[in-house]
């Protein structure tokens, strides 16, 4: 391609071209900014005025920096990756969610339990960062009705064919529940039936263009198993009993949608049938929830600390008035029997439940890394942050209840300020420690990447 500039620009510098003169043609060695590559590129001049000629007919090479938007995330390079959790059972894993693409129907989710949600958007925005810090311990569950295909510029999730993607679950607002109080079937209906299994938008929950606090339980199932699952979320939607906060709340009818079919099937080789006359055996739902059963271990543990302020409060009077009001017995002895019996209700109870739960985390964790559903970066991640839980919260706690009969004592510290201390120790020694290692992991991540330190992305 010749590019001829007019020649009469030469008049600018007061020389005129001769007549009938052609000017001399001189070719110029190619110009270190322009390489001349993959054809035949350089600069005819003529007379003091150059003219390019390029006859490289190839497509020119992209040497303008590709912008932000050019490098979308890949499922293999997520910026906003973190890694996995273990759930209050110490067995099952959950992966939080950023990308809302990677959704697929039949996917149990969960987000943190907000009881007051779309009251306000202050409170459902603080609900859903403390489950991304990992400090709310309450999850609501839901099972996804869609594939979540695509994500609008409203973020709203939508599927193949546009609509918004729904997902299916026990559920209920505060405003919802107080005009079904006012204008509906009565208060009394209200509080027999506080949830509905219903179809919602999954949008519904958050501005899904920044999806914090989503979290997925990481379950592998097939595109026939999936269907299943659609099946009986239809049948749940269609027919299901009134919503019990123990026996038939949000989880258990998640679990009962995706967890029944695997053990029926696979195990038992039956037929899966949701019977809701209470029926028991293989072919029963599997109702269960696992926050259920984390909830009644640490109300047991509580009541037992609680007899444990009891023992505390009887310490506090031998050094008063158990002498004046018994003095025929041996104080000295009456201390020694009082603080056995204090430990054996305060003490106790927390260092078994951190035992046992580190018992059971760490079996889980062998058991699937040998089996590989585990690489070997992320068992690692998890087998050290459950040892380092069960060493900073088990020394805060123990160490606080062991000593506070001597603080008390020696600081003169009274009896409520010392029970209450008894009491929340354990709680504010694990949030304590569940702040700690979320900073710690978004440090690191920020220092050495998600891919690098956690490995690549499994697909589920």
């Amino acid at each position: 391609m010749l590019r001829l500039g007019p020649v009469e620009t030469g008049q600018a510098f007061g020389k005129q071209p001769s007549v009938g003169a052609t000017p001399p043609l001189r070719r110029r060695a190619p110009s270190r900014r322009q390489p001349a590559t993959g054809g035949y590129k350089g600069v005819l001049e003529m007379g003091r005025f150059g003219v390019d000629f390029d006859e490289d007919d190839s497509a020119p090479p992209l040497t303008r920096k590709a912008s932000k938007f050019q490098c979308a995330s890949t499922p293999h390079a997520d910026p906003d990756r973190m890694p996995y959790r273990l759930y209050v059972d110490g067995e099952t894993l959950v992966e939080p969610i950023h990308d809302l693409t990677r959704l697929r129907r039949g996917d149990q989710c969960m987000v943190g339990l907000n009881p007051l949600r779309k009251v306000s958007f202050l409170i459902d925005a603080t609900f859903v960062y403390l489950c991304t810090w990992e400090v709310w311990p309450l999850f609501h569950h839901f099972v996804l009705y869609d594939d979540v295909v695509s994500v609008d510029r409203d973020g709203i999730p939508r599927r193949q064919d546009g609509e918004p993607a729904l997902i299916a679950e026990y559920s209920n607002t505060p405003a919802d529940a107080v005009r079904e109080a006012l204008f509906g079937q009565g208060l009394l209906h209200v509080w027999r039936n506080l949830a509905t299994f219903r179809k919602l938008p999954l949008a519904d929950y958050q501005d899904s263009r920044h999806a914090h606090g989503l979290l997925r339980i990481m379950r592998k199932h097939t595109d026939e198993e999936r269907d299943s699952i659609i099946l009986r979320l239809n049948e749940l939607v269609c027919k299901h009993e009134s919503y019990s906060l123990w026996f038939r709340n949000c989880e258990h009818a998640a679990f009962c949608a995706t967890r029944a079919l695997s053990r029926t099937d696979s195990e038992l080789k039956l037929e899966p049938s949701l019977s809701w006359d209470g029926a028991v055996g293989p072919k029963a739902p599997a109702w269960i929830s696992l926050q259920v059963s984390h909830v009644l271990f640490t109300l047991a543990r509580f009541k037992l600390q609680l007899i444990g302020t009891y023992a505390l409060y009887r310490l506090s009077l031998f050094a008063s008035d158990m002498a004046f009001f018994y003095p025929w017995r041996d104080e000295a002895y009456a201390v020694k029997l009082g603080v056995a019996f204090y430990h054996v209700f305060a003490t106790a109870p927390v260092a078994l439940q951190i035992a046992i739960q580190l018992g059971r985390s760490v079996r889980n964790l062998v058991k699937k890394r040998r089996r590989g559903k585990l690489d070997q970066a992320m068992y690692s991640h998890l087998m050290g942050k459950e040892i380092a839980r069960a060493i900073f919260v088990g020394l805060c706690t123990t160490g606080i209840i062991v000593m506070l009969p001597r603080l008390m004592h020696d600081l003169k510290l009274r009896i409520w300020s010392s029970c209450v201390l008894l009491v929340l120790a354990y709680m504010c020694s694990s949030l304590l420690y569940t702040l700690l290692a979320s900073m710690g992991i978004r440090v690191m991540l920020r220092l050495v990447g998600p891919n690098r330190a956690l490995g690549p992305i499994q697909s589920s």
